[in-house]
């Protein structure tokens, strides 16, 4: 790897470059790259062809910034410790800690850390997501494996994150691909209570529901990635790549909430966090969460919220005080 992208690659404390072969299920070789630190501008996957047919591992430490090249594939980010800011085709994702999110790599803008974050990226390539979808474990799962969604880390990807970053693949390609397996697994089970969406989709398979989830998600993400901002339905409907009506109705069905509900929610969920957390106006908050109106907004959030956001605020001084 040359240029102002340089990095250096480590496995186990080593600062090497280190790329090798592992097994996943039923003799499946694929190869692994790791990579370190995050203080570079440029993708660090560019520069190695396996990682375009395998899977690309990079750790990341402290403020950086990633840019993600346009290739097929999906990217798994997790936030371990700090905050994330993942920019995609579907606004910020913004990752707290012990948060992940796996996107189609296609859709990856760049990715910045804070000062303090510890962070994680899987890029799985087309070649590997169809070779590892023929082993036993995952032959009966309906593509696309993951959806687009901010989830928690449960305690079993941690528990595999953190065995697969110590295991020194060049000695033990198969407990890499293992636990790498393991990893990806845990995954999905994270993301099952998702599974509730599937049910009330509308499709005859298992692949048709799921795929028409992704599709909503896209417009869930625009709104809750950016609640400030204006959504109406036809803009929301083409990120659906669906008819205005037929949008809304799957919708309300799938989540169990019109967009503008969810809107609303995700407005006044950030208005209770600036009102908390900040010294802004009440005036300052509303035009921050996109209402032009402050008594629009101080009427609308009584009614979300049962007390007035003066009220809330002066709990929040007093709990915070107590």
């Amino acid at each position: 790897m040359t240029g102002p992208a340089r990095t250096r690659a480590f496995l186990h404390g080593k600062d090497h470059r280190a790329i090798a072969s592992f097994r996943i299920e039923d003799a499946l070789s694929l190869p692994m790259v790791y990579l370190a630190r995050a203080q570079f501008c440029g993708d660090p996957f560019a520069g190695d062809a396996p990682a375009a047919h395998g899977v690309a591992c990079f750790h990341g430490h402290g403020r950086g910034r990633y840019l993600a090249a346009p290739l097929a594939g999906f990217t798994l980010l997790a936030s371990l410790r700090g905050g994330l800011h993942v920019e995609s085709n579907d606004g910020m994702f913004n990752l707290r800690a012990r948060q992940f999110v796996c996107l189609p790599t296609g859709s990856v803008c760049s990715v910045r850390s804070r000062p303090q974050a510890q962070w994680v990226a899987l890029r799985l390539s087309l070649v590997f997501l169809s070779e590892i979808s023929k082993t036993r474990a995952f032959r009966s799962l309906p593509a696309p494996l993951f959806l687009p969604v901010t989830m928690p880390l449960s305690r079993e990807m941690l528990r595999c994150g953190a065995e697969l970053m110590r295991t020194r693949i060049d000695e033990d390609a198969p407990a890499a691909g293992e636990q790498l397996s393991s990893l990806l697994l845990a995954a999905l089970q994270a993301q099952s209570p998702c599974q509730e969406w599937m049910d009330r989709a509308y499709g005859r398979s298992e692949r048709h529901r799921r795929r028409v989830v992704v599709r909503l998600l896209n417009a869930r993400n625009r709104i809750l990635n950016a609640p400030f901002m204006n959504h109406d339905l036809r803009t929301l409907a083409a990120a659906a790549r669906y008819s205005p009506s037929h949008f809304l109705r799957s919708f309300r069905d799938v989540f169990g909430k019109t967009p503008h509900g969810l809107l609303t929610e995700a407005r006044m969920a950030m208005a209770r966090e600036l009102i908390r957390g900040s010294d802004l106006a009440i005036g300052e908050v509303a035009a921050n969460v996109g209402y032009e109106s402050r008594h629009a907004f101080s009427r609308l959030f009584k009614r979300e919220t049962g007390v007035t956001a003066t009220d809330f605020r002066l709990a929040a001084c007093a709990a915070q005080q107590a």
